[in-house]
């Protein structure tokens, strides 16, 4: 079910006087990365003292997110546990997404480039599970039954900020246990119980994983702002749930940010699950679900949200695109309702599931944005215009905005302003 015919509202345009023209500012972060993978993944898997493992079968996690070089970690991985004796293959570990089938998962990971052929390893996907007991909270914890039946676990997987609680475990090692590879079932006994101390609950649902399943190490991966691999680390299973909230801490350092405090309007050029669960991260945006008209401390102060297209590789997967104010028609017609209504039932957020105002390109998108930002006319309103929540490296910032732009020494102005260039459909020309 999508928005195909959808006839969205056309905009009347009385004060229109232009858009204010925009300039092209590079955003300056600290270049912290990893050059050799394979390298580092033999330093780190050496350094474990791992058991004997001649012969073991060993499940390695794939989860549904777009990570940089997720295919030469897994299969460096997968080759250090080969050079010690092992069969290790490959098992997706992101709950119900995918629509919550087998091969649906297995699709997702070939759009990340994960395959058989790159990863030197057989995928096995099922959505069959294993009940492994329950937590102090009373929630199930489940495990993929592939992982389950082999001799070991190694829970390869980004450690980032969530997009919907803070604690000190968020996204990460116990998570991809936890609601990764405990697939459907896992995921909705986890989430069916709310988001209130989501942490907490968390933590005791990974206890019970750590104890019943046979986890052979975590591979914590952290991104650095350019889409690069900041870090690789080995942890030993007794020490995943100690060590999580020091790497998260080092993780929220690394991430990308919008290096501007405040905007009247934020335009989002793709929306798409493989940027972030929530398709744009309000780690970013400081746009939150659970309290959108909340302006958080070191977050920007962004007064209007619009979305100019989801990504194809969401497969129609909007979930969460409510807490943006607009979109476009194109970004309207490419939901999937049956998709997003998937997700959010599985985690029990049904508020994931609300639609912004659908406007009718994304000329209209930007000016409803402007125009009931506050600002005193369009013509005037402070915009900023970012490609992705994960592409930070160079947004476009409004003129009027020159100053804090100036005034900031991680910011660097590159070329002269220039107008908003739309096609005869009035959509910015360019975008797909």
């Amino acid at each position: 079910m999508t928005f195909q015919d959808v006839i969205p509202y056309r905009l009347a345009k009385p004060d229109f006087a232009g858009f204010p023209k925009m300039t092209r500012v590079r955003q300056n972060f600290t270049d912290v990365f990893i050059d050799d993978i394979e390298e580092r993944v033999h330093e780190e898997i050496t350094r474990l003292a791992l058991p004997e493992l001649t012969g073991k079968k060993i499940a390695i996690t794939a989860g549904s997110r777009g990570i940089p070089n997720i295919t030469r970690i897994l299969k460096a991985v997968g080759g250090e546990l080969k050079a010690l004796g092992a069969a290790p293959f490959v098992v997706p570990a992101m709950g119900g997404h995918g629509n919550a089938t087998a091969q649906g998962q297995l699709s997702l990971l070939r759009e990340y480039g994960i395959t058989e052929e790159t990863v030197d390893m057989p995928l096995r996907s099922s959505m069959d599970t294993v009940l492994l007991g329950n937590s102090e909270n009373g929630a199930a914890v489940y495990c993929d039954r592939n992982a389950y039946e082999a001799d070991w676990i190694v829970v390869c997987g980004r450690v980032k900020p969530h997009t919907d609680f803070r604690w000190e475990i968020e996204s990460g090692m116990c998570k991809m246990m936890v609601v990764g590879l405990g697939k459907y079932d896992g995921a909705t006994a986890f989430h069916k119980t709310g988001t209130g101390e989501m942490g907490e609950r968390l933590v005791n649902a990974a206890r019970v994983f750590i104890t019943k399943a046979k986890v052979l190490c975590g591979m914590a991966v952290i991104d650095n702002p350019y889409h690069k691999t900041h870090s690789i680390e080995a942890v030993k299973p007794e020490n995943i749930i100690a060590r999580e909230p020091e790497l998260l801490r080092e993780a929220t350092k690394a991430m990308s940010k919008i290096l501007l405090e405040e905007a009247d309007v934020l335009v989002v050029d793709y929306f798409g699950k493989e940027i972030s669960g929530s398709g744009m991260d309000p780690n970013v945006t400081g746009r939150f679900f659970h309290s959108p008209d909340v302006f958080y401390p070191n977050y920007p102060r962004i007064k209007k949200i619009s979305v100019l297209r989801i990504t194809r590789a969401s497969h129609g997967n909007a979930a969460g695109i409510g807490v943006a104010d607009f979109i476009s028609r194109k970004a309207a017609q490419s939901i999937d309702l049956a998709s997003v209504y998937t997700n959010c039932l599985t985690s029990r957020y049904s508020i994931g599931g609300k639609l912004p105002m659908v406007m009718n390109n994304d000329f209209d998108a930007i000016y409803a944005a402007a125009s009931s930002s506050g600002a005193h006319s369009v013509k005037d309103a402070r915009i900023i215009r970012i490609k992705n929540t994960l592409a930070l490296d160079n947004i476009w910032v409004s003129e009027n905005m020159s100053s804090e732009v100036k005034g900031n020494g991680a910011l660097e102005i590159e070329g002269e302003p220039s107008e908003i260039l739309f096609d005869s459909g009035n959509d910015i020309s360019g975008l797909e």
